[in-house]
């Protein structure tokens, strides 16, 4: 039996036996009567469904096959309920939406998959009061949001996932909660300490597991979970496991208040997600641009990868012999770049801030060279010049720099200094923190060059005793890498009395140079469709 099959017998005839809409059309009633609708609305959404065909779900099956007989003249057909309905007078508007709802009920994904537009006027990722980026619009405004309909109950209350977004870059899945009568509640799905995500990706009936960086947001109805990937997922289909515990019930999901009532229980699901589409609307753009900063880094601009719904960046890094000698880790040393992007204008689009080393970066210990691969959310190289600007580097380096501090002549009025590579640190004196766990604490003042968050210092006092130590407090870094402190300090683990004398030697640290000058044009042209591995 195929999936038309299937839904008309369940869906319609248990209608006809028992003379009530079932939970999949009081879901789309109440979504669709959530406020009074226009005459606009209505006739916007008419307009959209006037024309729709429902296409065959397997090969060798006519429309007529899939779904059954329909007899235009019939009062029984959804078709002749649709033309009945558009037909009637906006008095007999609410038989109209009846009629239409049990039509979407039966083209389920063609609808929605075909008219994005409609989609925005109900409860979904794209409505008014949820976050919706560029890269959302254009898949929206082409057509490629998927419809999936899976559905989990347990404890009374139904998870059901609704739009589905996919492409090489990224995954985004919308998931409402219903009662078992149909009504879609404001609900949250705590995913944090209970839920279970996993991706996989599915290519000639093989599986096989996908990173990614998880977000939660949504509206007061909807839960948007968003799954970046840390590479490129080139393959024909993605399925994503869900394993949901916990859900949150709310009076109103977006203010600060508590939740009224909260479920435990078990909704598993898998969703599958189907690349095809997306792939034919990526645009594959080769780059081969190359550079070698003046500090040692040699960089390989690979490629551009314009997808609907944003894009991504690739390129390799390699440390030269000179920058791997001063490297922490020799060659395989830790290192990364910060840049922008800007259009014709100068203007910032986008820069390398979300940076982190285990989501966008991958080392092949053999040659030493890190894969880099950074995913943008609007990214529409081939509508509009973009131009890649370096703007620093940083390689993180062994250091023997060190200060000796008298701490009974220090003071803010008179700080001892520590300088080394572009860090000019003032030490506004020594105080040791109240209570059995006390720390030494150094409050610090000055300028500084480096991230000096990630460093790694030591102190030791006149007795040569080593103590831990690190820095605290606030510390701001602009998309070029410009640090500046605010409220910052040493903290100095476990140094519970004042110390005649104490050394401060930093070990290790992340060396950032501003002395790189590359900028390029990223081509607008390129190849359709992903290349496979």
């Amino acid at each position: 039996m195929t999936f038309w099959e299937r839904t008309k017998t369940k869906k319609v005839s248990r209608k006809a036996e028992s003379g009530k809409p079932t939970i999949e059309e009081r879901n789309w009633e109440n979504a669709l009567f959530v406020q009074n609708l226009s005459d606009e609305f209505t006739d916007r959404v008419m307009l959209a469904l006037e024309g729709i065909e429902i296409e065959a779900v397997k090969a060798g099956h006519t429309h007529q096959e899939s779904i059954g007989k329909i007899d235009p003249q019939d009062d029984t057909s959804i078709v002749a309920q649709i033309k009945r309905s558009h037909a009637a007078k906006r008095s007999a508007r609410l038989k109209v939406w009846g009629a239409t709802a049990a039509a979407v009920v039966l083209v389920g994904s063609t609808l929605l998959y075909t008219q994005p537009t409609l989609a925005g006027m109900v409860r979904s990722l794209f409505a008014k009061d949820s976050y919706v980026d560029h890269g959302m619009k254009n898949v929206q405004e082409t057509g490629l949001v998927q419809i999936s309909g899976v559905s989990a109950t347990d404890q009374g209350y139904i998870l059901k996932v609704n739009e589905v977004i996919a492409d090489s870059t990224r995954l985004i899945i919308g998931i409402d909660i219903y009662d078992t009568k149909g009504n879609v509640l404001i609900g949250e799905i705590n995913y944090n300490n209970t839920a279970k995500f996993n991706v996989h990706y599915i290519q000639k009936g093989h599986f096989g597991d996908v990173l990614y960086d998880k977000s939660q947001g949504g509206n007061k109805t909807t839960n948007r979970f968003e799954f970046d990937f840390k590479r490129p997922v080139l393959a024909d289909k993605l399925q994503l496991d869900v394993h949901i515990n916990e859900l949150r019930l709310y009076k109103d999901r977006l203010k600060a208040e508590p939740p009224i009532k909260t479920i435990k229980g078990d909704w598993t699901m898998s969703i599958e997600a189907d690349l095809a589409k997306a792939k034919a609307q990526t645009l594959l753009t080769a780059i081969n641009q190359t550079y070698e900063t003046p500090g040692g880094i040699k960089i390989h601009m690979q490629g551009a990868t314009r997808t609907p719904s944003g894009g991504s960046l690739e390129f390799t890094t390699k440390l030269t012999p000179e920058a791997a000698g001063r490297a922490a880790n020799g060659q395989s040393g830790f290192h990364y770049l910060n840049y922008h992007l800007e259009d014709e204008q100068g203007n910032w689009l986008g820069d390398s801030s979300k940076f982190d080393i285990s989501r966008l970066s991958e080392l092949e210990r053999w040659s030493g060279v890190t894969q880099w691969f950074y995913q943008y959310n609007n990214f529409a190289y081939d509508k509009q010049k973009i131009r890649f600007v370096l703007d620093s580097y940083v390689i993180q380096e062994n250091s023997g720099a060190s200060v000796t501090l008298d701490p009974a002549k220090m003071s803010a009025e008179h700080p001892a200094k520590f300088e080394d590579s572009g860090d000019k640190l003032l030490l506004k004196g020594l105080k040791i923190g109240p209570g059995p766990n006390a720390n030494g604490i150094i409050p610090l003042g000055g300028t500084v060059n480096n991230n000096i968050m990630g460093d790694t210092w030591v102190a030791i006092d006149e007795n040569g005793k080593e103590y831990s130590m690190g820095v605290a407090g606030g510390i701001s870094i602009d998309r070029t890498g410009l640090v500046e402190l605010r409220d910052a300090c040493f903290v100095i683990e476990g140094l519970d009395t004042m110390p005649k004398q104490l050394t401060l030697k930093r070990i290790m640290f992340n060396h950032q140079y501003r002395d790189a000058d590359w900028s390029f044009i990223i081509p607008q042209s390129g190849t359709k469709g992903v290349i496979p591995e």
